[in-house]
């Protein structure tokens, strides 16, 4: 998963707009969805917000216009659900 986040960092830059980092909107969002054999997640929600609905949205969108998850070993089933948090900080932002 750690792979991914990295791979996903292009994708949060692109969405974490420059608008929201000069209001000084930062914060973390919990996301789940569905994860597929092949990688891919649908059904992306927030499950817990970062108290921002913009960089809520934020996160979904980099989520669905980004990579797929590789994964390190066959998932064992068709699908499964998956919880992660993604982060907006204006210190590590480009």
């Amino acid at each position: 998963m750690g792979k991914w986040l990295r791979d996903l960092a292009p994708y949060l830059e692109k969405n974490y707009s420059s608008s929201l980092r000069m209001d000084g909107a930062q914060g973390k969002v919990v996301l789940v969805g569905t994860l597929h054999h092949d990688g891919t997640l649908t059904d992306i929600r927030v499950a817990k917000s970062s108290g921002n609905a913009h960089l809520d949205e934020a996160a979904i969108r980099a989520v669905e216009s980004g990579p797929p998850i590789a994964l390190p070993r066959p998932l064992g089933q068709t699908e499964r659900p998956i919880k992660f948090p993604i982060v907006f900080d204006l210190k590590t932002a480009r």
